[in-house]
């Protein structure tokens, strides 16, 4: 890190410079306690340095730096040489737990690392770290869809809570991974029927994941490319997580027109993704995000808030409004009349 050198009171110092270089260790040292899962064992209460340990497996002395990092990070608290989860570190990163969201290390650890890439990307014209789905194995790209689906439990919860579509009969997944979005609401609401849209080479994958949910019965999966064509059949709320974001602007248009074309009257579109504000400058997640983009995809991108209500309203949808959550992402709604 560079030194911060005396002189006059006036000389200027390269605070930003060493508070970006800085504010990169505690996101590290966070992703290494996600992928030890550090945090689980934690959950039976304080433990040193040693017992935990023996419990993940690891060297002590290896171990000791990363937790007194996720210390400083606010992850961990430590009293006497115990460790001891935070409130928020109980309820997000232990394995198990209804809220976790520690499986999102793999996704981040491949993002955080294409962004590595950003200046050649950027040189080249082309992303340096393209997510090239057909080439990826049948296990690599059901890892990669899992890890996905970590937040796909509090979306579902978001959509039932906020827009109630637990009440409706059925719903369209698109572009829906590995079915997490699917397969928690109907956990949440038993008489939800959902359709879970998806390329070729990645429905396979869902199907398992529906079966082992054994929710088979009640989500179907079919093989559709939104981009070209209309899905088949009719739905009272068609989903597009982290759908839009991976595609052009007008690969994203025909998305939205296409799929307006299988609501019902009354039916609405839920757009849950990195949002940015009309400005690009807003918020920082969304910002940052884009950067990260630029590396995997052709044209992928988070769009602004005008851009998603344009295309909402060229398919017909009207009543269109945006919720804010964290992390830079938003949903916007819109209805068919």
């Amino acid at each position: 890190m560079s030194e911060q050198r005396g002189g006059d009171a006036g000389e200027l110092k390269p605070s930003t410079f060493n508070r970006h270089l800085g504010n990169v260790y505690p996101a590290l040292a966070m992703l290494a306690g996600m992928q030890l899962q550090v945090f689980t064992p934690l959950a039976a209460g304080p433990m040193t340095v040693e017992a935990l340990a023996a419990a993940l497996d690891v060297e002590a002395r290896k171990l000791r730096p990363l937790l007194y990092a996720l210390v400083v990070g606010g992850l961990l608290t430590v009293d006497e040489e115990r460790f001891a989860n935070t409130a928020e570190s109980d309820e997000f990163l232990v394995a198990g737990k209804p809220r976790y969201l520690g499986g999102t290390h793999g996704a981040y650890a491949d993002l955080w690392a294409a962004s590595l890439h950003t200046a050649a990307s950027i040189r080249s014209g082309r992303p340096q770290a393209r997510h090239d789905f057909s080439a990826m194995s049948y296990p690599e790209l059901k890892a990669f869809m899992l890890g996905l689906d970590a937040g796909a439990t509090a979306t579902a919860r978001r959509l039932n809570k906020d827009f109630g579509l637990g009440a409706v009969a059925h719903v369209l997944d698109a572009g829906g991974g590995a079915g997490g979005l699917a397969i928690a609401l109907c956990e949440l609401a038993p008489s939800l029927r959902a359709t879970v849209a998806e390329l070729a080479n990645v429905a396979p994958i869902t199907r398992e994941c529906v079966a082992e949910a054994g929710l088979a019965a009640r989500i179907d999966v079919m093989e559709c490319d939104l981009v070209a064509a209309p899905p088949p059949g009719a739905y009272d709320a068609i989903i597009m997580r982290a759908l839009l974001q991976v595609m052009s602007a007008e690969q994203a248009r025909a998305t939205v027109c296409n799929a307006a074309l299988a609501l019902t009257p009354g039916g609405g579109i839920y757009i849950v993704g990195r949002t940015l504000d009309d400005s690009r400058l807003s918020p920082l997640d969304a910002v940052a995000a884009n950067v990260m983009f630029l590396n995997i995809y052709d044209d992928g991108q988070a769009y602004t808030e005008s851009e998603y209500r344009g295309w909402l309203e060229e398919a017909g949808l009207s009543d269109i409004q945006r919720r804010a959550l964290a992390g830079g992402y938003s949903i916007i709604h819109g209805r068919k009349a």
